[in-house]
């Protein structure tokens, strides 16, 4: 019997390169047993394991949708060393909890203002999120409005900003607030990283 393990380890963030060349890269992976990389989408919370000609799917994703495309990508590869796919150890985070209700208030300093630019294009596309709010500040010789900072966070972003740093400012569906969160902890290398407490949505 042959078994190949493949978990996720958390790594250095590569800069963005297109999702879809780097999730087709990843499965090329997969199918040789070489894989040690996160999933580029769904990271360490997925493990895919091929098991005598069955490709095992387990762990958790964010969506219906997620779960959906993901089988839809496995499946395409039956009959390439594969001869069925079992995804009944494959579950959905998002349905223990309801869309559209609370929001969450994600800040993260930066360095400059370049470098906030590209951790955003990052997280939108790793987390495939739709912020409700997106805005990057900076003090560009004069002292910007913090009208989307949370209370109580206003005095820790003017001190970034004082410093010639650049702050990002997220505001997202509370389903997906988690997974945003660790992209900007632990992606980006962001100098600072807060979530405000969730709030009824707009």
């Amino acid at each position: 019997m042959t078994r190949t393990a493949t978990r996720a380890r958390k790594k250095p963030a590569r800069a963005p390169a297109g999702i879809a060349t780097l999730v087709e890269a990843w499965w090329t992976t997969v199918l040789a047993g070489e894989a040690d990389e996160p999933h580029p989408i769904h990271g360490d919370r997925l493990i895919v394991r091929l098991d005598d000609g069955t490709l095992k799917v387990s762990g958790e994703v964010q969506t219906s949708r997620d779960r959906d495309e993901l089988l839809k990508q496995a499946r395409a590869r039956v009959g390439r060393g594969i001869n069925e796919v079992d995804s009944s150890a494959l579950g959905v985070v998002g349905a223990k909890e309801k869309a559209g209700v609370l929001e969450q208030v994600l800040v993260a300093a930066f360095p400059n203002q370049e470098t906030a630019e590209l951790a955003l294009k990052f997280v939108l596309e790793r987390s495939r999120t739709a912020p409700r709010q997106k805005v990057i500040l900076t003090s560009s010789g004069r002292r910007p409005r913090l009208k989307s900072i949370p209370e109580g966070f206003d005095a820790d972003v003017r001190t970034y900003l004082d410093k010639g740093r650049a702050v990002l400012v997220l505001r997202v569906d509370e389903t997906e607030a988690y997974r945003v969160r660790g992209l900007l902890e632990e992606d980006t290398r962001s100098l600072w990283t807060v979530a405000a407490p969730p709030q009824v949505g707009a």
